[in-house]
């Protein structure tokens, strides 16, 4: 085997376990967030706002579906949850679900 397919095999292992670590890394960090939050104030909102935006456009479209009234109920629980705890897991300064 040349050295450079070496050089190429030991680069892409690095860069290969470099990347799972620092996915590893954030994602145990948000879920010491999450975690934090469920200690402080016993809850957090379920969705993000890119989700919570999905779903108000599923139910305008999709208002007659026999799955309307589920969806309308996990609306309201975001918007309760929302407005019941104080600190947020995702950021909703820019965002008029808040309102």
């Amino acid at each position: 085997m040349s050295l450079s397919a070496i050089v190429v095999m030991i680069a892409s292992i690095i860069a290969l376990w470099g990347v799972a670590s620092w996915a590893l890394v954030y994602s145990m960090r948000q879920e010491e967030r999450k975690l934090r939050l469920i200690k402080e104030q016993g809850d957090f909102e379920p969705y993000s706002p890119r989700a919570f935006r999905d779903l108000e456009r599923w139910i305008e479209r999709h208002d007659t579906s026999e799955h309307a009234q589920e969806m309308q109920g996990v609306r309201e629980e975001q918007r309760e949850a929302l407005h019941r705890c104080r600190r947020h897991f995702y950021d909703w300064r820019d965002d008029p679900a808040t309102t």
